[in-house]
């Protein structure tokens, strides 16, 4: 029996360009559930425990904003699963709503947390996020202020188009050597 191994070879651009997409595919795959920043750490919210990350650690104003919220009982720390879980979060000391929308297990990768995307405020400055959850065991609410900073410029466009002209002229450098 025979093993043949494939090598990306350095007349195939096309394969280095695949593997690279592959893995940042996979990579904001992974950044984008789970993970973050505490806020929460399994603070009684009425019958249950809650904890609560948000993600990115720094978050930006007007960039992704993910939270995820683990639900447990708090006798045995068993995961409640069919609880209804909203997350709301107020303009700084006051009661408007400027984002809120159900937490779901449907759109986590574990699907003990519930999670929820939203864009973050545009405006800079202190929010309050509550979570509010239901289930069959009654109801409770947890919060925590949340800090928007000012957004930064994004740089990585440019570091991907200074690896591409690399890679390119490292690649004529090869092409013309070998010839």
């Amino acid at each position: 029996m025979s093993i043949k191994v494939y090598m990306i070879g350095k007349r195939n651009p096309l394969l280095w360009l695949g593997l690279v997409a592959l893995l940042w595919a996979t990579a904001q795959t992974a950044w984008a559930h789970g993970g973050g920043t505490i806020h929460v750490a399994g603070e009684a919210a009425g019958p249950y425990r809650v904890t609560v990350w948000v993600a990115p650690n720094t978050v930006e104003a007007g960039k992704k904003l993910h939270f995820t919220v683990a639900v447990v009982r708090p006798e045995d720390n068993r995961p409640v699963l069919d609880a209804q879980v909203m997350l709301v979060v107020l303009a700084d000391g006051t009661d408007t709503a400027v984002l809120s929308g159900p937490a779901t297990t449907e759109q986590s990768i574990n699907k003990l947390f519930y999670e929820v995307d939203f864009v973050a405020p545009t405006a800079v400055g202190i929010y309050q996020v509550q979570t509010q959850v239901s289930g069959t065991d009654g109801e409770g609410m947890v919060s925590f202020d949340l800090p928007i900073q000012p957004a930064r410029r994004n740089n990585l466009l440019f570091w991907g188009l200074g690896g591409l002209l690399l890679v390119s002229a490292a690649g004529l450098f090869l092409s013309r050597r070998v010839a």
